[in-house]
């Protein structure tokens, strides 16, 4: 026979259970952060591919002043040491495939970087 105390154990378990299920089906796709690091995007190669609803986040946690380029959707901006740049849905505004983005400014320091996108 079970006593209280683990009925209680058992109850707070399933609870949490129900409670993470429920917010992990209810929430929205965890964002694609490339880091900006004085002359290198960190995370920006064709390993981890982007699917639709899904937003590309760049973030500059370098010194300098970085800018995203990214050819095929016609972006260019730049992005100041500490803040980051969306772009929301990326996977949605492209057709599956790679694609090409760079700092304008740290071009020439191979500053440059792929991203990947892929159907849903």
């Amino acid at each position: 026979m079970r006593t209280s105390a683990t009925r209680i154990v058992l109850l707070v378990v399933a609870v949490s259970v129900l409670v993470l299920s429920a917010a992990l089906l209810r929430s929205e796709p965890i964002p694609y952060v490339v880091t900006a690091i004085d002359y290198h995007f960190h995370d920006a190669h064709p390993t981890a591919p982007l699917a639709p609803g899904r937003a590309l986040v760049v973030r500059n946690e370098g010194r300098n002043v970085h800018n995203v380029t990214i050819p095929a959707l016609g972006l260019v901006t730049d992005v100041l040491p500490g803040e980051e740049f969306t772009v929301e849905d990326i996977a949605g505004r492209l057709a599956p495939g790679s694609y090409e983005l760079f700092c304008r400014f740290h071009r020439d320091r191979e500053m440059t970087g792929v991203i990947l996108i892929v159907g849903s």
